[in-house]
């Protein structure tokens, strides 16, 4: 799991010419592991702890609103504001860094988000034990790797320390439900904040990609490439669920 987030983050910091191009993809992924892991993961959850069927729903939407008042500023949304929220997300411009509190939200609500997510993939992972589980969850890291490079990378953020988080987490999950499991009531509430917090961050990182597409950054051949990257990886997690 270490090695895959090491790759997927490799493959982001190398793409470096393409930003626009490798936040799309990341947003893309973060899409996918919430439409195919993460919400249906909570949703079991919820069912097998005896919760009602609204605390999931009611979990996601707080962590998504939570997340969307600290990224108001740096959504992307509207005229003018996409464009600069746009800039201020791309390595390569210039000074005068606006909407600044926006772009940090990003970086490190997806960063804590992952982290989050990959510590109660651990605790999974010490559950369950299998090779479709681990093979599921070494396919999401992957994903988790290059997303979490493209979201610090985008908000100027330093990579290494959330990487090392990243890489360490799932073990601490193993550890941590080794010694004590966490309740069953706890999980689903989890995974569906967790959910809610990156669906919000994958929303603007695709908004923040049509910004730049308007600006004619990104062709309709990497907005295709993008998708099919996206649906490739949710077509993975799936088999692999």
């Amino acid at each position: 799991m270490a090695a895959a987030t090491m790759a997927g983050a490799s493959l982001a910091q190398r793409s470096s010419a393409r930003a626009g191009l490798v936040i799309l993809i990341g947003s893309g992924m973060m899409l996918a592991t919430c439409v195919v892991d993460l919400l249906p993961g909570a949703w079991h959850q919820t069912v097998d702890a005896g919760l009602s069927a609204w605390v999931p729903a009611i979990t996601a939407s707080t962590g998504y609103g939570a997340m969307a008042l600290f990224t108001r500023h740096g959504c992307g949304c509207g005229g003018g504001q996409a464009v600069r929220a746009a800039s201020a997300y791309m390595p390569d411009s210039g000074p005068g860094l606006k909407d600044t509190a926006g772009v940090f939200s990003v970086g490190m609500g997806a960063a804590a988000a992952l982290a989050t997510h990959r510590l109660v993939e651990g605790s999974a992972l010490a559950l369950a034990f299998s090779l479709p589980v681990l093979l599921t969850l070494a396919v999401g890291s992957a994903s988790d790797g290059l997303a979490l490079a493209s979201m610090l990378r985008a908000s100027r953020q330093r990579l290494l320390p959330w990487l090392m988080v990243a890489c360490v987490s799932p073990a601490v999950g193993m550890f941590v439900t080794a010694l004590r499991p966490l309740p069953d009531v706890v999980i689903p509430v989890v995974l569906a904040l967790v959910a809610g917090v990156i669906l919000r961050i994958a929303v603007v990182g695709v908004r923040l990609a049509l910004a730049q597409r308007s600006q004619e950054r990104l062709s309709h051949r990497h907005m295709a490439a993008a998708v099919l990257t996206a649906l490739t990886m949710g077509a993975l997690l799936l088999a692999a669920h």
